[in-house]
Order: C-alpha cells, then sequence, then structure tokens
C-alpha cells in the first residue's frame, strides 16, 4: 500500500513539473499568407499598399531582407514549410500535372519530371511519413491546430491525420469550400472565419493552461479577386486617376488590407489574453507574387508566382517574440521556408524529432542575437513544372529547372536544354545581366555543388519522354 502511494505520489509530482514546464514554454503563431509578394507590405517599401498591423509586427521584430519560399508555387512550398525538407525528399513537385492533360506540351518535353508523391485512395499529397511541424509540437505537449488552405492532400491526407489535433481545409474566400466537408455558412469571408476559429482554439489552450502551435494559413491573396466591398470601395476612391495601378491591383490593395485586418484581430486576441509576452509570432508568404498589370507586388525584382526570378521567390519574413527577438531589428541572411521548422524548435527549446531529416537551420542564434550569419553555404531549388508549349516561340512557359545560390550568385540549370545561366546578386539583384560566359569558374564551383546537393537529397535523375514527337 505504502509503495502504490509512493508511485502515486511521484506520478503527480511528475505531472505537476511537466505542466509547469509546459505552461513556460512560448506559444507560436504562425500566419502564412498566400502569394504575398515581397513589395506587397508597406513596410517593405510599397507605399500603396495598407498593412499597419502587419507593419506593426515589423517594427517590433525582426524582419529578413532576403528571405525565399522553396518553390515559386503554392504546394511544394507548403510541403516544405510543414516537413521542413526539400522537394525531392517530400515529393510534392508540383500543384498539378497539367501537362499530362497538354498534349502539345507533352510532345515538346525532352524529359519527365519526377512523379509527385501519391497515395491509394487519397490522391496525391504530402506523405503521412512525413513528421510535421505540427506533430513535433504535438510530442512535445503542444495543442495543435490549422484553419485555411492546406493543399497538401485531402482523406488520409488531411490536417488532422497530420499532427493537428483540431482544423480543417478552407479554400476561395466567398462561398468557400471546406475539407473535410463542414455543416457552416460557407458565404462569410474565409479569412474572417479562419480568424475566429484560430482565436477560439487560443483561448482553449490559455483555459487549458498548455501551450499552442496554431498555424494559419490565409487564402489571401490568392485568385480569385474578391476583396471585401468597403475595402474595394475605399481604394477606388484614394486611388481614382493614378493611372499607374490597375483594376486588378486596385483589388489585390483590398485583399491585403482584410489579410492585415485579420492579423491585427489575431495580435489583439494575444494582448486581450495576456499571451502577448509569451507568444512567438512568424509570418511569411508561400511563394512570390501572381502577374499583375504593372507587377507592383513584385517590384523592383524580374519575375512571378510560377518562376524562379526573384520576383517568383523572394518573399517577406518577419519574426516577432517580445523582450527576445530584437524589436526594429533586421537581418540580410538568406533564408528559406525549410528553415521555419527548426528554427521555431529551436526558439521554444522544443526536441526535434529522432531519425529525421530536417534541410533548413535554426535561424535561433540570429534572432536572438547571439549570431548575424548563417552557417550554410548555398539553398537549391528544384522546380519541375512544365506547363504551355509555345510553337511559335519554341519555348515552354515554364520547365524543369535547378537553381543554386552560393557566394552571391545564383545559377538556373535548364534541364531541357542543358544550358546554365548566371547572376551576381551581390552586384545585380534584379537579374538584369547574365554573366555565364564571363565567369566560368564560378559556374563550374556552383555544377559541383548542385551535385553534391542531388545526391544528398535523393534528387531523381530526368528520364526521357516516350511521347516527345
Amino acid at each position: 500500500m505504502l509503495m502504490n502511494n509512493f508511485f502515486f505520489i511521484l506520478a503527480l509530482v511528475s505531472s505537476l513539473v511537466l505542466n509547469a514546464q509546459d505552461s513556460n514554454r512560448p506559444n507560436v503563431l504562425f500566419i502564412l499568407a498566400d502569394d504575398l509578394g515581397i513589395n506587397a507590405l508597406n513596410s517593405y517599401g510599397n507605399e500603396l499598399v495598407e498593412s499597419p498591423n502587419i507593419d506593426q509586427l515589423f517594427d517590433e521584430g525582426m524582419h529578413f531582407t532576403n528571405g525565399y519560399s522553396n518553390d515559386p508555387t503554392c504546394a511544394p512550398s507548403r510541403a516544405s514549410i510543414l516537413s521542413g525538407q526539400y522537394v525531392p525528399r517530400h515529393k510534392v513537385y508540383r500543384v498539378a500535372d497539367r501537362y499530362k492533360t497538354d498534349k502539345k506540351t507533352l510532345e515538346a518535353m525532352k524529359y519527365l519530371p519526377p512523379e509527385v508523391n501519391r497515395v491509394q485512395g487519397s490522391g496525391t499529397g504530402m506523405s503521412l511519413e512525413k513528421i510535421t511541424i505540427a506533430e513535433a509540437f504535438k510530442a512535445n505537449g503542444y495543442a495543435t491546430a490549422a484553419y485555411g488552405k492546406w493543399h497538401l492532400g485531402k482523406n488520409d491526407l488531411q490536417i488532422t491525420n497530420q499532427g493537428f489535433d483540431e482544423g480543417f481545409e478552407m479554400t476561395g474566400h466567398y462561398d468557400f469550400k471546406t475539407s473535410p466537408h463542414q455543416d457552416m455558412d460557407k458565404s462569410r469571408f474565409s479569412a474572417d472565419v479562419i480568424t475566429e476559429k484560430t482565436i477560439e482554439f487560443i483561448k482553449e489552450s490559455k483555459a487549458k493552461d498548455q501551450p499552442f502551435f496554431a498555424y494559419v494559413p490565409f487564402y489571401l491573396v490568392h485568385k480569385p479577386l474578391e476583396p471585401k466591398a468597403e475595402y474595394l470601395k475605399h481604394f477606388k476612391g484614394k486611388l481614382k486617376g493614378n493611372k499607374g495601378v490597375g483594376p486588378d491591383e486596385i483589388k489585390v490593395l483590398a485583399m491585403i488590407k482584410s489579410l492585415d485586418e485579420s492579423v491585427g484581430q489575431l495580435i489583439q486576441a494575444l494582448k486581450d489574453l495576456n499571451l502577448e509576452d509569451d507568444t512567438i509570432i512568424v509570418f511569411t508568404s508561400d511563394n512570390g507574387h501572381y502577374k499583375t498589370e504593372s507587377d507592383i507586388f513584385n517590384q523592383p525584382y524580374r519575375g512571378v508566382k510560377g518562376e524562379t526570378l526573384e520576383g517568383g521567390i523572394r518573399v517577406p519574413y518577419i519574426f516577432k517574440w517580445k523582450d527576445n527577438i530584437e524589436a526594429g531589428s533586421s537581418s540580410k541572411e538568406p533564408i528559406i521556408h525549410v528553415d521555419i521548422y527548426p528554427t521555431i524548435l529551436g526558439l521554444t527549446q522544443t526536441n526535434q524529432p529522432q531519425n529525421y531529416i530536417l534541410d533548413g537551420e535554426d535561424l535561433s542564434p540570429i534572432l536572438l542575437g547571439e549570431s548575424t550569419e548563417t552557417v550554410r553555404d548555398a539553398l537549391v531549388w528544384e522546380y519541375t513544372n512544365y506547363a504551355r508549349w509555345n510553337e511559335k516561340k519554341q519555348e515552354f512557359a515554364s520547365s524543369w529547372v535547378n537553381v543554386i545560390q552560393m557566394d552571391g550568385f545564383k545559377m538556373t540549370e535548364d534541364v531541357e536544354s542543358g544550358n546554365y545561366y548566371l547572376y551576381n546578386l551581390t552586384t545585380d539583384p534584379y537579374e538584369t545581366k547574365e554573366v555565364a560566359a564571363q565567369i566560368p569558374k564560378q559556374i563550374e564551383k556552383l555544377k559541383n555543388r548542385l551535385a553534391q546537393w542531388k545526391n544528398e537529397v535523393g534528387y531523381e535523375e530526368p528520364q526521357l519522354n516516350p511521347d516527345r514527337k
């Protein structure tokens, strides 16, 4: 009897210690915008944009001026964020295999790209074998939730099978769709519902005295261009007569204002619940901005969503943790989506999953002021999206490229042609002058490093296309 009491008391003390540790661990609010370009915030330099709440995060935390997505499109970049791995490891290569139903494109392709990960009965998406960042937090006592755009699979591959205690996917703005299907009023603006559900989750976690990881992947500012009427009216009036801004861009400005409104509501909820000091806030986007009339949300960079030029892969990054990350600080270090997973684990002192490869770098030494430089030597992209063969120009709208950035240089390997292109981002950040012929030694160095990366991540070599004409 005494022995049973001893074990009961020991278990009780252990439980109390664990709960005390949990209650002292910082929460994480991770906000992911959709298709928000590097020049789509006022704080990042676009004076046309109204984003006071996100700008406040910018002022109160650290922002990165050379932040990148892992892919210029949605699904692969999101898989890299959630899995912490480069594209060849998680195998969510593309949003869709459109080339398979485009006869002209298929017949023009010299090579077939690797197949997207597919699960029988559930379609394409991220494998359940991947240990998501949510699973890492959940294994360490965190409550986890995700409401918003998932884009990593349905059925067995849905949100709550990938480490999230609660959540469901919402796509679209008005008359949004849900997966799994939810019986709810879908005529509302989806960002309002995402914000509302996330705040409910935060309140529940607070009531349980449990640290939380809230992943908030908004559908804003993805197409269709469906802004709230009052914000559209506001910008139409404000920019009347401004011929430098197109009608689509006015709609995007209104949608960014809605995104900012939701971010403000989330921040206010943390303050109302006395959680601001104990919560790490991360804000970024999944890829660069889509094309608009004057591309004002990508400038001054070349390229748009779907391209590996800087405008297609550069995105804003903001990290805030009151009294821990210096307010108003910045870093010019090149960072990428796969860094988010190890960084948030590092900031919260959460254990990394065992026997699982994380391709990114823990940026917490930079964020906490202990270092100013990253350790790694290179960033790499594999983009395998074949699309829209143009018979007249004899070119694809996009095809298979591998890209490496190292020593301030950016080299692109065009798999179809076997050609290599080089830009010196240190002196030419806007990619105006191709310099491969002038610096052959740099090309060889980057080719060797790219080959090393391919070997490390299990890169699938190009296979000849039997349907080529």
